[in-house]
């Protein structure tokens, strides 16, 4: 598997799981703010990311 699980933080303070290599963008659950978005490879964050999950 070339990608991996990462647990993103927004903003607002709610913890998300986001594929690092997502092919569409993914929004927080709580503020609907863009986590991250695609960009051809490896995806584009905007979070912190806490950790990453095997």
């Amino acid at each position: 598997m070339v990608g991996k699980y990462l647990k993103v933080q927004c903003k607002c303070g709610n913890e998300q799981v986001v594929y690092s290599h997502t092919t569409q963008v993914v929004k927080c659950g709580g503020c609907k703010e863009p986590l991250a978005h695609p960009s051809g490879g490896t995806a584009v964050v905007h979070g912190k990311i806490v950790a990453e999950l095997k």
